[in-house]
């Protein structure tokens, strides 16, 4: 009897795994569609790896306090596709909330929401599954256009704090629709946060903050339990629990603007970054703290050792205006002029990997006032409108700068 020959099909699991390893990524696209075994094989266990570790559009564990803002949740193969996406600058740009006056706005995203300050209003709007757009009327307010306008927020699970340019501030409480006015300082509030009942705010040239949130009567009260003389550009709570507050001055002629305090005596600490202003910060993880600064650097600064671990600068001289973090590896910065964000891998010192703003429009200089991104899209604030790239876009043009960054960085 003639012995049965074995087929490609009949062998195991493993076996596939490693003969597959050596293709590339179109010869896995043609060949998850021969039949559902292979399709299992290297969903599982090809495209899951190949996407694992990608910038903006990984899905390992990240950073607790960087929670998954994305309205669409992608397989592993979509992941693929939209990172080289972002990595060659394919994407479809749309353009809302355009106005003739020049002001700027502060956002925040969350998976359903987008939350927009609009002058002295903060203005709710929902995000659809639909290419993940949003909807241009709000589905919720809190103050109005007419009050001063909203400096800075922040959103921690369903309570909103933001400061005002008149020194005022409030809290709000998305869960009980309540709004509670507070004083914050003499002058402009620039920057606030809080974790728990630790409240925090800074003023242009008053000083630093630390308030006690206690709630009475259904509204917030905020109580002094302790002020720092120094005024900052930027600040924010560790995220250990807050037990400290990484601050940034506006301006230091000692090149020394950023400072760790510690949340219960108040003691400052300078950490050796050497800047002259740090214009926005973010924790990367309780031992280390990005920042964007006026020299036209992205710094990652270690806490521990009290000062530079990377520096990353911007090819063209512009100062950092925002920041974003992806929470495991990518890091997306505002920059001063042209609507400019560019993107680094933390991995990767020093170099850029791609540049996001659109040449055609040269003439209009605005910086980048706030960002925000999830996997597919991302929000850039402007003088006169907010833009909002959709990554998810195939057939898109690719305005892909990666060239002219070759040239300036080797």
């Amino acid at each position: 009897m003639a012995k049965e020959s074995l087929q490609f099909t009949d062998l195991d699991e493993d076996s596939l795994v490693h003969i597959f390893s050596f293709l590339n990524l179109e010869d896995l696209d043609r060949l998850a569609r021969v039949c559902h075994r292979f399709y299992i094989v290297i969903t599982v266990h090809l495209y899951s790896r190949l996407s694992a570790r990608l910038l903006l559009t990984g899905h390992q564990p990240k950073a607790a306090h960087c929670p998954s803002r994305n309205v669409i949740e992608f397989d592993f193969r979509r992941r693929i596709s939209l990172f080289e996406n972002w990595r060659y600058g394919r994407y479809a740009e749309n353009q809302f909330f355009q106005h003739r006056m020049l002001y700027f706005s502060q956002i925040m995203l969350e998976k359903r929401w987008l939350y927009m300050s609009h002058r002295g209003q903060l203005r709710v709007h929902k995000r659809t599954a639909e290419r993940g757009l949003l909807r241009v009327k709000p589905s919720w307010t809190v103050g109005a256009e007419r009050q001063s306008d909203i400096n800075w927020m922040v959103k921690k699970g369903e309570v909103i704090f933001a400061g005002r340019a008149d020194g005022s501030g409030f809290v709000y409480d998305c869960r009980k629709r309540r709004y509670s006015k507070q004083v914050l300082a003499d002058d402009i509030v620039t920057a606030v946060d809080f974790e728990g009942e630790l409240f925090v705010s800074t003023g242009k040239s008053s000083s630093t903050c630390f308030w006690t949130g206690l709630v009475e009567d259904g509204q917030y009260a905020l109580e002094r339990r302790l002020e720092v003389a120094d005024a900052y550009q930027t600040i924010m709570l560790s995220p250990d629990g807050g037990s400290r507050l990484a601050a940034g001055k506006y301006h230091d002629r000692a090149k020394s603007a950023l400072r760790l305090i510690d949340v219960e005596r108040g003691f400052s600490t300078v950490l050796n970054s050497p800047s002259r202003a740090v214009y926005h910060l973010l924790w990367k993880d309780s031992c280390t703290i990005l920042t964007g600064n006026f020299d036209t650097t992205m710094r990652l600064v270690d806490t521990r050792t009290a000062q530079d671990e990377a520096i990353w600068s911007d090819p063209y001289d512009a100062s950092v205006y925002c920041l974003d973090y992806d929470g495991a590896y990518g890091v997306l910065c505002g920059m001063k002029q042209h609507f400019r964000v560019n993107l680094y891998d933390l991995r990767a010192p020093r170099r850029c990997v791609q540049m996001y703003f659109s040449p055609r429009k040269s003439t209009n200089y605005s910086p980048v006032y706030s960002l925000a991104a999830d996997s597919s899209q991302l929000f850039i604030v402007t003088d006169h409108d907010l833009r909002v790239l959709n990554f998810d876009a195939d057939h898109a043009e690719s305005k892909d700068f990666t060239h002219d960054l070759d040239r300036w960085f080797y």
